[in-house]
């Protein structure tokens, strides 16, 4: 029954990246009943689908109203036979006209800025090239004539909408450090041991449809559409990334390990541990993601704040594929063990920075992971070989192993991810910071 279908708890259950977002128990029902039914329903029908009343489904074509009933006479009259042939002439030439236009709103979702989202993913990957498509063009719209709206700003990327976030990253610092000129133009201090910056990112305005349009679609469409959409939001992994590199550049009694370091970032999403690394000193930032269109997001916040110019280059990178890692001092990697294989594919690129850096007879390199998630309980520093060796070596020569650590995140506010409002929440975050 559809009752059944609703509440029944599924196998898989854990095995997507919503399954565990904050939802409702309202709106784990309307992704439960989308497994089974293949529909969308409103969050707002569902009790009715609970009780096994018939809705109207979120994906269900407009009921046919016309007339069953049969035409008097099934002859066409020569009088009628005129117009017909010009009117079908004239659709036909439209179609015709119009279907390059539209092709890809047909064979992609039907939602228009979800279509628009997708095409924006497909083209831009195209070997990085960036042909003369209006999908793919930077907004031009002058600061001062973005709307704003409840202190959030809205502005278009092509024609994908997005709209501004602006995050607070506070830590302590203890007060018997020196005092640095950084510290002094920190806008937003909140207490002599207390530091602040602001942080503003860019996400996409209204993801869900999105997000459902991905969970609707079979694993070789995912694959032809490129590219996961989780990184067009803010995830909770980024801020205390963020506060961990802010910790270390502020909290250091001399030269602070960001002052004119490489940050790489994998997974970097909308950028707020990228700016952040920006901000704290870092000569170079490479942040990266496997999501065009999230690179784009991720571009299109750090230069529009001026306080980082040039520094963040968005540039698109494969864990999975054989290319090594860019090279860097710190290795920053937030919220992107939401599956299995991409968790373990991060150990073994953590490895990689570690080893490389030894190799080279460099520092070794300093590491910042977070995951606020935990999604399937994968620990990478227990499951691989490679990881438990390492740390085996660090232990017999006394050095810092690496380990997950726990902290709190309070009143964090983010996206409802398929819901439209944002959501305020306490989360527990795991973290390694090593090398420091």
């Amino acid at each position: 029954s559809v009752h059944e279908d609703i509440n029944s708890d599924s196998s898989d259950c854990g095995s997507d990246v919503w399954d565990h977002v904050w939802l409702t128990s309202e709106e784990v029902q309307v992704v439960n009943h989308r497994r089974k039914s293949g529909k969308w329903v409103q969050k707002s029908d569902i009790a009715q689908v609970r009780n096994g009343e018939p809705v109207s489904s979120m994906n269900s074509r407009p009921a046919n109203n016309h007339s069953s009933r049969r035409p008097r006479s099934s002859v066409v009259s020569s009088t009628k036979m005129i117009p017909l042939v010009v009117l079908v002439a004239i659709v036909s030439l439209s179609f015709s006209l119009s279907v390059e236009q539209h092709l890809l709103s047909q064979l992609l979702p039907k939602h228009r800025i979800v279509a628009d989202a997708f095409a924006f993913n497909k083209i831009i990957r195209h070997k990085n090239k960036q042909p003369n498509n209006p999908l793919l063009m930077s907004s031009s719209t002058h600061e001062d004539d973005r709307d704003v709206v409840d202190g959030r700003k809205r502005d278009k990327l092509g024609k994908v909408p997005i709209i501004s976030r602006k995050i607070p990253i506070e830590i302590k610092v203890p007060l018997n450090l020196p005092k640095n000129e950084d510290i002094k133009k920190t806008k937003g201090s909140v207490g002599n041991d207390m530091k602040r910056l602001d942080v503003t990112v860019w996400e996409m305005d209204k993801p869900s449809d999105l997000i459902q349009e991905w969970w609707s679609i079979d694993d070789s469409e995912r694959s032809a559409r490129v590219g996961d959409p989780f990184g067009v939001v803010m995830w909770p992994g980024s801020i205390l990334a963020a506060k961990e590199l802010m910790k270390q550049h502020y909290s250091s009694p001399s030269k602070s390990a960001l002052t004119n370091a490489t940050v790489l970032v994998l997974g970097a999403g909308t950028g707020v541990e990228a700016q952040m690394a920006a901000l704290c000193g870092a000569k170079k930032v490479v942040a990266t993601d496997i999501n065009p269109l999230t690179l784009k997001l991720l571009e299109y916040g750090a230069k529009n704040d001026d306080r980082i110019a040039d520094l963040v280059e968005a540039r698109y990178f494969d864990m999975f594929s054989s290319e090594p890692l860019p090279p860097c001092d710190i290795l920053v990697a937030a919220d992107v063990l939401y599956n299995p294989d991409l968790a373990n594919q991060l150990g073994r690129r953590l490895h990689e920075a570690i080893v490389r850096s030894f190799d080279e007879g460099s520092p070794p390199t300093k590491v910042i992971i977070t995951d606020s998630q935990k999604f399937h309980g994968t620990n990478f520093l227990e499951e691989l070989v490679e990881m438990q060796e390492l740390n085996a070596l660090f232990k017999e020569g006394h050095w810092e192993q690496l380990k997950w650590e726990t902290q709190k995140l309070e009143s964090v506010c983010g996206s409802g991810v398929l819901i439209d409002e944002d959501q305020v929440y306490d989360v527990d975050v795991r973290v390694i910071c090593w090398g420091w």
